[in-house]
């Protein structure tokens, strides 16, 4: 691989070069995209890193995490919140396994269970792979023929799909490293706001233009399956014509990876919801993670919450760019993690 001298480097890689060069570290990344390496010690002693993810968390409790199913498994039998839901296997997954061992597949859900879960459960409800990340995949159903089709859709493309209640509530995001509490962002998701003239094809293809002019990038379009079921589910299309100063929510999921917006409001955190932060990542066996977390206020010293899932390589990149205290929020956290990463492999021991 050979480097790109026009390639801006990820957020991560830039500041952990600056806390290397503050320690005397070396940094090793790979030069076509920056997106995995280590960091070494004078004594030869190594710390990893690939995308977000860091030589902090065990592997194994990364890819609980990871795992929605086994996470909510795990959060619930350490009596935390999370929303009800099933586990359903693909057609494809469950023909795959019947080949090796049919008495596995006669175990595992299918269609039928999760429209028995609904009639349960009522509508709506969401469908999401259950190892994806980054809110892709995510859908929001309305009932028995949405279900059906959702679970066509995405079982094309992932043997195992999640689905759950939905928990009604503000959308957090909350940040730990250690059982602290580094940071939280109310999270909001991806809308356009009305003129009265353009359409809601207009309008989504203006803000997501506007996402690559400001470096954001963006994962996202007016023709999105996820936008167009969402829309569909409140009586629009893309031809809409929003009124002006009318805002229109897109997507059901507010992660930032797919347009939806944030604001820090670290401070408001109570303790009872920091506890809670702390439990769960004791609960799954995490150092560093993202909380997504879903209750009326996050100042509350009581009340309902459900913790969604739990992010063992929680990208920041996003909040970098909202702002400049954002962006200082961001590289304190930043130098918090390496300095947790490298702390043991600079006294000579394993991070």
């Amino acid at each position: 691989m050979t480097s790109d001298p026009s390639r801006r480097e990820p957020l991560a890689l830039v500041l952990l070069r600056r806390h290397a060069a503050e320690h005397g570290l070396t940094v090793f990344a790979e030069p076509a995209y920056g997106y995995a390496g280590y960091v070494e010690a004078p004594g030869g002693r190594r710390a990893f890193f690939k995308g977000a993810g860091f030589d902090i968390n065990p592997a194994a409790a990364s890819a609980i995490a990871r795992d929605k199913a086994y996470g909510a498994f795990f959060l619930e039998a350490a009596g935390l919140s999370v929303p009800r839901g099933v586990l359903i296997s693909s057609q494809r997954f469950i023909r795959d396994i019947e080949v090796k061992n049919p008495a596995v597949a006669a175990r595992l859900n299918g269609e039928a269970e999760a429209i028995a879960f609904a009639r349960e459960t009522g509508f709506p409800l969401f469908v999401k792979p259950n190892d994806d990340s980054e809110g892709r995949g995510i859908l929001r159903v309305q009932d028995e023929r949405g279900l059906s089709s959702a679970l066509t859709v995405l079982g094309a493309s992932y043997d195992r799909i999640l689905v759950q209640e939905e928990v009604r509530g503000r959308d957090y995001r909350v940040l730990v490293l250690d059982g602290e509490v580094l940071a939280v962002f109310e999270r909001r998701p991806f809308s356009v706001t009305g003129d009265g003239v353009s359409s809601l094809r207009v309008l989504i293809t203006q803000a997501t233009q506007g996402f690559a002019a400001g470096g954001k990038g963006s994962k996202i379009a007016a023709d999105d399956p996820r936008i167009l079921a969402f829309l569909a589910n409140s009586g629009m299309d893309l031809t809409h014509v929003p009124k002006a100063g009318a805002a229109v929510a897109l997507l059901p999921n507010a992660n930032l990876s797919s347009g939806g917006s944030a604001v820090d409001v670290t401070g408001a955190i109570s303790p009872y919801f920091s506890e809670i932060a702390r439990k769960a990542g004791e609960a799954v066996g995490l150092r560093l993670y993202g909380l997504d977390l879903i209750c009326p206020d996050i100042a509350a010293g009581s009340g309902p919450y459900a913790i969604l899932e739990m992010n063992a390589a929680p990208g920041l990149s996003h909040f970098h760019r909202l702002g400049p205290h954002e962006a200082l929020r961001v590289e304190e956290i930043y130098a918090r993690i390496f300095d947790a990463l490298t702390r043991g492999i600079r006294a000579g021991a394993k991070p």
